[in-house]
């Protein structure tokens, strides 16, 4: 074992590292594959002094660090950048739905992580004797600016991908529509017909039979099929006409379908590209179904039919009332159908005239700013 302290005495008296190598009270006993027993001391001598410093130097830090609180990562701090960063991005996306809010929605994500992190605030707080001083202070400010740093990555990366950008205000309409004061949605020179909802549930279900109707006054229909809503739920059973994969040919209409088909539970349907996320997250934040946009000016969230009107009849049943456009069912789903397809009409610009001239159409496009 080698005397460090006596080496060092040595070399405070000016031997040469050879002499206090073969001082046999110094210890050291050198490898015989080292070589030159002096050059072997010397090397092991610097190579444990520079462990020595790194280990000292790395210590000092620590207790650097625990005299300074502002340099350290505690739960307090992480929570106090946390909740400011949720907060900003909150009110922002909360703003500005669109873009802002179109990949990760203000509501419910965003108020969701927005309450865990000030939960976790509020616990980091209770639990720390020092409940305020400039480490948390200066963490705040950072939450803040990198709140808005984050949601405006966020609305720049929507916008980059081609999402719209959309005004949150809108205006009434008949039959509790809302009109925004948006570009009309288009895809390939047709007026956009997006609906979104869940075959399970019974007010989706009421709410299809009008919308088959509207659309097939501008075009062709296929690929749809006949359903009912959930047996458990409100309005059991509820006859309804599945779009979820329909296919529209026509000229004048573009439909675009998000529709969960499972007819025994309600589910959120997933949306296909930023345009039908950025009119869910602005226009029905909450999810409320069945959600209709109808040239992306016009917009319903809700029942269009009641239920109650459909009750105790078959899909076959409803299907005959609409052929003979008579019976309860067809008083019920006709108002709504004409006032859809006044809609389309007022988006496509008075197109196509053999909808536009039908006497029931004429009177609501004469309601519809």
């Amino acid at each position: 074992m080698v005397d460090w302290d006596l080496v060092e005495r040595r070399r405070s008296k000016g031997w040469d590292w050879e002499r206090i190598a073969e001082d046999p009270k110094v210890g050291f006993q050198a490898d015989e594959a080292a070589g030159d027993p002096g050059r072997a001391l010397r090397a092991l001598y610097y190579q444990r002094k520079s462990k020595t410093k790194r280990r000292s130097s790395s210590d000092s830090q620590a207790d650097a660090d625990a005299a300074d609180p502002d340099k350290r990562w505690t739960l307090e701090r992480v929570a106090a950048i946390l909740a400011p960063l949720f907060a900003i991005w909150f009110v922002v996306a909360l703003i500005v739905p669109s873009p802002v809010g179109t990949f990760l929605p203000a509501i419910p994500w965003l108020v969701i992580l927005l309450l865990l992190s000030v939960g976790l605030l509020a616990f980091a707080l209770l639990r720390s004797a020092s409940r305020w001083n400039t480490a948390i202070r200066n963490s705040l400010i950072a939450g803040v600016v990198l709140g808005l740093v984050f949601s405006g990555a966020f609305g720049v990366a929507a916008l980059v991908s081609g999402c719209p950008t959309l005004s949150p205000s809108t205006s009434g309409e008949p039959s509790s529509f809302v009109k925004a004061s948006d570009p009309v949605w288009s895809q390939n020179g047709a007026s956009v017909f997006f609906f979104y909802g869940s075959a399970a549930c019974p007010y989706c279900s009421a709410s299809s039979w009008a919308m088959m109707v509207a659309l097939e006054a501008f075009g062709t229909l296929s690929n749809t099929y006949f359903d009912r809503s959930n047996p458990s739920d409100v309005y059991p059973n509820t006859p309804e006409v599945v779009l979820a994969n329909a296919i529209l040919q026509s000229k004048y209409v573009s439909l675009q379908v998000a529709e969960s088909t499972d007819d025994n539970e309600i589910l959120a349907a997933s949306t296909n590209g930023c345009y039908q996320s950025s009119y869910v997250s602005t226009y029905d934040s909450v999810g409320s179904i069945p959600f209709v946009v109808v040239g992306g000016q016009y917009l319903h969230v809700g029942a269009m039919v009641n239920p109650a009107d459909l009750e105790g009849l078959t899909a076959a049943d409803v299907q005959g009332q609409i052929n003979n456009q008579s019976g309860a069912a067809w008083n019920a789903i006709s108002p709504t159908a004409y006032l859809l397809e006044a809609f389309l009409v007022k988006t496509d610009g008075g197109q196509p005239a053999s909808v536009a001239n039908n006497p029931s159409v004429a009177a609501l496009l004469a309601q519809i700013h």
